[in-house]
This record gives structure tokens, C-alpha cells and sequence, in this order.
């Protein structure tokens, strides 16, 4: 009986027991429309890849311009408008100087060189055990100039050269609005996301405003040196046109591990046209520069501006020339200082609570938001 009963309830439980939940398809339909959303917003951004980092370039050129005005501002009773105008003055005359300097100096020296280079060519191909290595490669490049388009290959060469000053003419206008008024373009972008995200955001935009400025300071602290060293070098080695051919090195630190390499190029060439000794010991002179440079300068610089790991440095430049080709290579060490303090702000502080320093901050005790 007991259990009969049992078997009854049993029954009218399962009789009774709630339907299944229905599907809640307003929630999927949002779930869905955000996935989306996400999709075409990444690939809306990749799209945009190449004036994203101009936009990025832009932030740099305006940080540069503020660091030299707030110096000037701190030296001479003038305002901050007057101070950015002295600012750029200075930057562009230093460029015009630079590049009138370069054209003098090289100009003759790269004529020197095309004039023997077939000897120096026949030197060094008797050395190898390739005889007539000027005639050989003469009739090699007069080959390759028949079977291309020459008139085809002038114009994307044109073309390509029409986009670099005109994406340089936009990067410095763009950069000095945004010295202009910085604080008006960060309000504007803090605008884009919600109330409560805002405030965060702003510490994180600050902190990288920071870490820019750091950056650049110790960038051409860096740059200097390595100038001075390497002129100083080819000055002794008896290398016409040190001073210009300093000046190039000391403008490759800019990129990291490419910038150096690229920056040999010229004095090396230089060197060739005195004499392939002359070369080798021009080589020697880069590399030991480099080492003092990575060993010495470096550590010193980053101790007190912005310390990445050199590890990151490098796999980020790969990474971003990867994705965003010469402009991401030209830009990959600001980038990643960017990116180092975003997330040690949104994720280690924010998500992790955890204390971490940013640069400029006491590595001790960093103040939290």
C-alpha cells in the first residue's frame, strides 16, 4: 500500500514538474548582434590599419612638440601657445639644418664613391676569386633594366614617394593640433565609451601621455650619444663627412634593431671610397658603438625613463612589421611602451588589483585611481 502510494506521488510529481524554459530569443538576438558588431568593428579597424598608425604618428609628433615647449615654457616667461610655436620652429629649423647638412656633405662623397666603385668592385671580386666583378655586374644590371619597365617601375617609384610627403605633410599638421589642445581630443575620445569606464580610461590615457613623453626624453638622450660616439669615430678613422654620416646613426636608434643596422649603411659606403680597410674598420667602429650603446647607455637611460624588456621589444617589432609593415617597424618601440602601461593600468591594477609602478611612478608604492 505504502508503496503503491509512493508510486502515485511519484507520478503527480512528475506530472507536475515545471515545463522546460523556453528559449530567450531577444537575448540570443543581442548576443548574436554584439558578436557581430565586435566582427565588423575588427574588421572595420584592420581596414583602417594604416591610418590608425598614422594617427598614432600624429600622437607622437604632437608629444614631442609639448615636451619641447613645457622645456621651453619652464625657461623663458612665455606662454603655452607662444611656447609650442618656439617649439616647432625649433624642430622644423633642426630638420631643415639636418637635411642641408646631409645634402652637402654626402652628395659629394656618394659622387666620389659611383666614380670607383668598378675598382673597388675588381678589388674585392680578386679577393674572392671572382675576376671582372664590375664588368659582370654592369652587364647583369643592363639585363635586368631590359627585360623590366623601366618607365613603369620610375612611376611607382613617383607614386610611392607622392605618399610618403603627403602622409608626413598630415602626420605634422595633425600632430600639431593635437599639441594644440590635447586635452580636448582626450575628452572627445573618453566621450566614445560609457560613464563608468571613464574614469579608468583617463588614468590609463594619462599614464600613456607619461609614458610617451619618458620614452622620447630617453630616445634622444640615446640618439646623441650614439651620434657623438660614432662621429667622434669616423672623425679619427679619417672618414669624410663624419659629422652627417654621426647624425644618420644617431637618427637610426630610433628603430630598435633595424634602425642601427640600416643607419652602417652610409658610413660604410663613405668608407669604401677610401679603401676597403678604411670599410672594415668602420664595421668595427658600429658594432663596438652598438655594444656600448645596448650595455651601457641603454640600461642607464631606461632606468630612469621607460624600462621594456628587450625580449618584448623585439617580438613586438617583428609583430607589428608584420601586421602593419614600415610604419609598424618605424613605431613599434612607442607602441609597445603604450601598450606595456595599458595593460599594466586596465589589467594588472584594475582587474588583478594588483600594485604595480608605471614609469614616473614610485616603483615602492604606486598610487592607485
Amino acid at each position: 500500500m505504502t508503496k503503491a502510494a509512493d508510486a502515485g506521488g511519484g507520478a503527480r510529481g512528475d506530472r507536475e514538474a515545471p515545463p522546460a524554459q523556453l528559449l530567450d530569443v531577444p537575448r540570443l538576438v543581442q548576443a548574436t548582434l554584439a558578436v557581430l558588431g565586435v566582427v565588423v568593428l575588427a574588421l572595420l579597424l584592420w581596414q583602417l590599419a594604416d591610418v590608425l598608425v598614422l594617427a598614432f604618428a600624429a600622437v607622437v609628433v604632437a608629444t614631442i612638440l609639448r615636451s619641447f615647449a613645457d622645456g621651453i615654457e619652464r625657461v623663458l616667461p612665455v606662454s603655452a601657445g607662444w611656447a609650442l610655436v618656439l617649439a616647432g620652429a625649433a624642430v622644423l629649423g633642426s630638420a631643415a639644418t639636418f637635411g642641408v647638412l646631409l645634402g652637402a656633405q654626402l652628395s659629394g662623397q656618394f659622387t666620389t664613391l659611383f666614380q670607383q666603385l668598378p675598382a673597388q668592385l675588381d678589388d674585392l671580386g680578386r679577393t674572392i676569386g671572382i675576376p671582372n666583378a664590375a664588368e659582370l655586374i654592369g652587364r647583369e644590371a643592363a639585363g635586368f633594366a631590359r627585360r623590366g619597365n623601366v618607365v613603369q617601375e620610375i612611376a611607382g617609384y613617383t607614386s610611392g614617394l607622392v605618399g610618403i610627403i603627403a602622409g608626413v605633410m598630415l602626420v605634422v599638421v595633425a600632430g600639431i593640433y593635437l599639441a594644440a589642445s590635447p586635452g580636448l581630443y582626450a575628452r572627445g575620445a573618453l566621450t566614445l565609451f560609457p560613464e563608468p569606464a571613464r574614469q579608468r580610461l583617463g588614468v590609463a590615457l594619462d599614464a600613456a601621455g607619461r609614458v610617451l613623453k619618458l620614452w622620447f626624453l630617453g630616445q634622444l638622450v640615446s640618439m646623441l650619444l650614439v651620434a657623438i660616439l660614432t662621429a667622434g669615430g669616423l672623425y679619427l678613422l679619417g672618414v669624410p663627412s663624419a659629422l652627417a654620416l654621426g647624425l644618420v646613426a644617431g637618427l637610426g636608434e630610433f628603430v630598435p634593431v633595424a634602425g642601427p643596422i640600416l643607419s652602417a649603411v652610409p658610413a660604410l659606403l663613405v668608407a669604401f671610397s677610401v679603401d676597403s680597410g678604411t670599410a672594415l674598420w668602420v664595421l668595427v667602429l658600429f658594432l663596438v658603438v652598438q655594444q656600448i650603446e645596448s650595455n651601457l647607455i641603454l640600461p642607464l637611460i631606461q632606468r630612469e625613463t621607460v624600462n621594456l624588456p628587450p625580449a618584448l621589444t623585439l617580438f613586438a617589432l617583428v609583430a607589428f612589421g608584420v601586421l602593419l609593415g614600415p610604419l609598424g617597424v618605424l613605431f613599434a618601440a612607442p607602441l609597445t611602451a603604450v601598450a606595456f602601461v595599458a595593460v599594466k593600468q586596465l589589467y594588472v591594477r584594475d582587474v588583478l588589483e594588483e600594485a604595480t609602478a608605471l614609469p614616473g611612478e614610485d616603483p615602492v608604492s604606486p598610487p592607485r585611481p
